[in-house]
């Protein structure tokens, strides 16, 4: 019987779809580009065209295996994010659980691409504020060894600003996790059941962190600088940050990222609050 190429290299991506446990054929796309990063994808070439009885085809095979946060990036014990190879990284604010009583007080969430760049301000607001399909910050061709900080505070019922937590120094008050890290013991909402909603989807039975390969979440306490205080709950404000390789589509992008770069270089690495006039958070593209 003669067999065609084109249908050897279907039986073999059926093949290499059976090699992955719960993975199916129809899950792992041709082409270029992951449709899901979880999932293995690649190419898969076979000659001669038509395969006779008694020849031995040669079979090429190329997969691409699912990048990690943790190929792209490091994440210290404060939470500074430092890529390892050139990404593009988008923000969003997944909640705001800060009050006094019932009345619901705002957050800011600042951003800082690169250890002299200028922090800019991603997202203020209250509870109610919140979009998490919104992207607040976005930006592209961002170098490798560059640092990523997070800063936030919270403001109270009077207008005056609660400390700055960041992620910049030795902070208690923020973390920085990825998928599978467990809460820290010191967080003690956590393990008393005192567990924000928007934050039940990040978490297992065990407290541990669950999470997309490409994302790394950031959560807040603004209240308190002490974990001994029973509201020391580490969600005050919570954001996930979305890290993606480079992708070119020209020679431009090299350029660009350091034109973007030399423009960061000249401001100082504290926070601003603009005196309380915060405008809303904003998108860089």
């Amino acid at each position: 019987m003669k067999i065609n190429a084109s249908q050897l290299a279907l039986l073999g991506l059926l093949a290499l779809g059976s090699s992955l446990p719960g993975q199916t054929s129809e899950s792992i796309p041709r082409g270029s580009g992951h449709k899901d990063p979880y999932i293995p994808v690649g190419a898969i070439s076979v000659t001669p065209t038509v395969v006779q009885p008694g020849v031995r085809p040669r079979m090429v095979w190329n997969i691409d295996y699912p990048v990690a946060v943790v190929d792209l990036s490091e994440v210290d014990p404060n939470g500074t994010i430092t890529p390892t190879q050139e990404i593009d990284l988008k923000i969003r604010v997944m909640g705001v659980a800060l009050q006094s009583g019932h009345t619901l007080l705002p957050a800011a969430l600042w951003v800082r691409v690169g250890a002299s760049a200028p922090w800019e301000l991603a997202f203020y607001g209250r509870e109610n504020d919140v979009n998490p399909d919104v992207i607040v910050y976005e930006k592209k061709n961002v170098q490798p060894g560059t640092q990523i900080d997070f800063s936030a505070r919270g403001q109270s019922g009077s207008g005056s600003w609660f400390d700055t937590h960041s992620t910049a120094g030795s902070d208690l008050s923020v973390i920085g996790m990825i998928d599978g890290d467990s809460v820290p013991d010191y967080a003690p909402a956590y393990e008393q059941g005192r567990i924000e909603s928007f934050m039940t989807q990040f978490l297992d039975e065990d407290n541990h962190v669950v999470l997309g390969p490409h994302d790394i979440i950031h959560t807040f306490e603004l209240g308190s600088s002490n974990p001994g205080d029973w509201w020391f709950d580490m969600q005050d404000i919570v954001c996930t940050t979305t890290l993606n390789q480079t992708q070119r589509n020209n020679g431009d992008g090299a350029l660009l990222s350091s034109m973007d770069l030399s423009t960061q270089t000249s401001s100082s690495s504290a926070t601003v609050d603009d005196n309380g006039k915060i405008i809303r958070g904003r998108k860089e593209r």
